[in-house]
């Protein structure tokens, strides 16, 4: 009996919360079509038998209703993994050519549209400092200013500074994980896209004497923050009410500083730091592996986050002519 509570915490942990969620809105989809198709009439998850014309007929629904191609393709994964669970009969991937066939169908009449990100250069980010000190009267303000410098100068995703629903201490920024030391501040990160083990890393953010300086940002707002007298596990980052920042609250007031500066929001958003970081850097021609280990990337894909403009793309044409 304890053996299987064990197994069940396993279970729990062998994907990210985040992935088990989407696996579960995956597989609560396809109960929902197996009763409204009348395949089954009650969820009883021991007389269940997957088959492949059933995830084939499942496809279609999914496409029927709008659902993007890589939606499908994960509520797939999560019926295949609770099924995997559950220890209910899910066909050998071998045996699924008809279903990835008609796959590749729903990929196909669905066009991608990629909406453009643009970065947050370190211009851009120099302008929002300095509309926001000029207008600070807040909390609020010195709190965005030093989110936006740490998430520049850290090469920060947004889900690393912000919180996606409820705070939790044992993923989410709290107050100790910021550390002020001599001449830089460590940030200590749980959690991150490259570190499902939740390893941890922490990041340096070095003292740089310029007028946006990530070392003096977080000393002001870590003295600011702790006349609120923070406990060790709450949030780090909070709004007026101490509520911590989420993804929702930070991209609405940092695109609201961005149309005051008369900078057009629509494309900028929460990721757009971290492209800003990566752009900058190629800008200032810091080597590769230095933006690699700036940015914790394992591979190339850092080059992904680069926007080269077109004037280095003019430069770059001129230069193949020199050789004539």
């Amino acid at each position: 009996m304890g053996l299987k509570s064990v197994v069940d915490d396993l279970w729990e942990t062998a994907i990210a919360p985040s992935t088990k969620h989407a696996y579960d809105t995956g597989f609560n989809t396809f109960i929902r079509f197996l009763l409204m198709a009348g395949i089954i009439n009650s969820v009883n998850l021991a007389d269940m038998n997957v088959t492949e014309n059933i995830l084939i007929y499942f496809v279609a629904h999914c496409h029927n209703i709008n659902l993007a191609y890589s939606t499908i393709k994960l509520y797939l994964c999560g019926i295949r993994f609770m099924c995997l669970k559950n220890d209910i009969p899910y066909p050998n991937n071998t045996n699924l050519c008809r279903m990835h066939a008609v796959l590749g169908g729903v990929k196909r009449t669905r066009r991608k549209v990629n909406r453009p990100r643009y970065p947050i250069t370190f211009n851009i980010l120099r302008d929002t400092c300095k509309y926001l000190r000029k207008n600070m009267n807040s909390f609020e303000d010195l709190m965005l200013e030093t989110v936006c410098i740490v998430a520049f100068f850290a090469f920060l995703r947004c889900g690393e500074f912000t919180v996606n629903k409820q705070f939790d201490h044992n993923i989410n920024l709290c107050f100790n994980d910021l550390i002020i030391a001599n001449e830089h501040v460590l940030l200590n990160l749980k959690k991150s896209k490259t570190d499902p083990f939740r390893e941890g890393v922490t990041l340096k953010l070095f003292k740089n004497g310029s007028e946006i300086c990530p070392y003096v940002a977080c000393c002001k707002y870590m003295a600011a923050r702790q006349c609120q007298n923070p406990a060790p596990d709450d949030p780090l980052f909070v709004i007026a009410s101490g509520q911590a920042l989420t993804r929702t609250v930070f991209i609405a007031r940092f695109r609201h500083v961005l149309e005051c500066l008369g900078i057009n929001s629509d494309c900028y958003n929460g990721h757009s730091f971290r492209i800003g970081a990566a752009t900058t850097s190629s800008l200032v021609y810091l080597p590769d592996h230095l933006i690699k280990v700036l940015g914790r990337w394992s591979s190339d894909a850092y080059c992904r986050y680069i926007r080269t403009p077109n004037s280095s793309i003019r430069e770059a044409q001129i230069a193949l002519t020199s050789t004539g």
